[in-house]
C-alpha cells in the first residue's frame, strides 16, 4: 500500500486526477492523503468533493480556511470576492457534501508511520498531545447542531493573536491556528496578516522554524507534519520536521503529489493548473 499526500487542491479536480494517474493510485489498496482547501477559487470544487468522498477510507482529509468558508457560505454566511462556490451549494447533492465535510478533522495523525497532516500549522507552545485535543473540541462543534453559527463567527478576520482565556473565543483562536497559520512568534504571538514567503516583521518567523516549539518533542523520536495552505512558501522539502505541499496550483502554479513513507517521503508528481 502506497501513502500519498497532495497539497490545496482548491478545485483543480483536472489537475488532481492527472497527477493520480502518473502514479497508478488504486483506492482499493493505496490511501490519499489531502492538507485541507480542497475547494475555491478553482474551476470544480463540485467534482472534487465528489471524486474525494467517494473514495470513503481511501482518503484522508483535513479542513482548511477554504473549506471552512464553504461551510459558513452554506449556513448562509457571507460569500467574497473570488469564490467560485456557487455550483456547489446548488448541487443537489449539497446537502450531503456538507454533512461529509463537517465530519472531516483538523489533524490526521498516522503513528505507525511517523506523520501527521493538518492545514497550515501550529503553536509553538503547543505540544502534539495539546495540538490534538485543542483540534478535537473545534471538531466538536463542526460536527455538533452549532456548527452553521459557529462557522459564521469564523468568516471574521479579528482572530485574537494570542490564546485566549474565554472558551469561546479560544475556539476561534484554535481554528485559526489550524487553517490560518503562517507566521508567529516563539511566545505563540501570530500575524494573522502576512501572506508573503518571508516576514517584514523579525520578531515573528514561520511557525515550523522555531527550534523549542514543543510539537518537536524531545528530538528522539520525531513527528513530521505535512501541510498546506502557504502558497507563496511553495514547496518546503528542505525541514527535518515539515513537507509544504502547497505550490499554488490555483494561482497559476503547480499541484505536487508525495509519497510518504515511514518518517521520510518523495515527492514523486507535479502537474500544472493548465491540464
Amino acid at each position: 500500500m502506497a501513502i500519498y499526500a497532495v497539497g490545496d487542491i482548491q478545485g483543480c479536480y483536472k489537475p488532481l486526477k492527472t497527477l493520480l494517474k502518473q502514479v497508478n493510485f488504486n483506492p482499493k489498496k493505496d490511501m490519499l492523503w489531502c492538507a485541507g482547501d480542497m475547494v475555491n477559487r478553482g474551476p470544480d470544487s463540485l467534482k472534487v468533493l465528489r471524486y474525494l468522498k467517494s473514495l470513503g477510507d481511501a482518503c484522508a482529509c483535513v479542513l482548511g480556511n477554504h473549506d471552512i468558508q464553504l461551510l459558513a457560505y452554506y449556513a448562509g454566511g457571507k460569500s467574497f470576492a473570488g469564490d467560485t462556490l456557487d455550483d456547489v451549494i446548488q448541487a443537489k447533492d449539497a446537502a450531503e457534501l456538507m454533512e461529509w465535510l463537517r465530519h472531516r478533522p483538523l489533524i490526521h495523525h498516522d503513528k505507525s508511520l511517523g506523520w501527521m497532516m493538518l492545514h497550515a500549522g501550529l503553536s509553538p507552545l503547543w505540544s502534539l498531545k495539546k495540538a490534538k485535543k485543542r483540534a478535537r473540541k473545534v471538531e466538536a462543534v463542526l460536527q455538533s447542531d452549532d456548527w452553521k453559527l459557529f462557522c459564521k463567527s469564523l468568516q471574521h478576520k479579528g482572530f485574537p493573536t494570542q490564546e485566549p482565556k474565554d472558551k469561546h473565543v479560544r475556539l476561534l483562536f484554535n481554528t485559526a491556528v489550524l487553517t490560518r497559520t503562517r507566521f508567529c512568534s516563539d511566545k505563540g504571538e501570530f500575524d494573522w496578516q502576512q501572506k508573503t514567503a518571508h516576514a517584514k516583521d523579525k520578531h515573528v518567523r514561520p511557525w515550523f522554524e522555531h527550534l523549542d516549539a514543543k510539537w518537536k518533542g524531545d528530538g528522539k523520536k520525531k513527528t513530521h507534519v505535512v501541510f498546506g495552505h502557504w502558497a507563496a512558501k511553495g514547496l518546503v522539502a528542505d525541514h527535518e520536521y515539515v513537507l509544504g505541499l502547497d505550490t499554488g496550483c490555483v494561482w497559476g502554479g503547480t499541484l505536487t503529489l508525495a509519497k510518504l513513507n515511514k518518517d521520510t517521503f518523495d515527492i514523486v508528481a507535479s502537474c500544472s493548473c493548465k491540464v
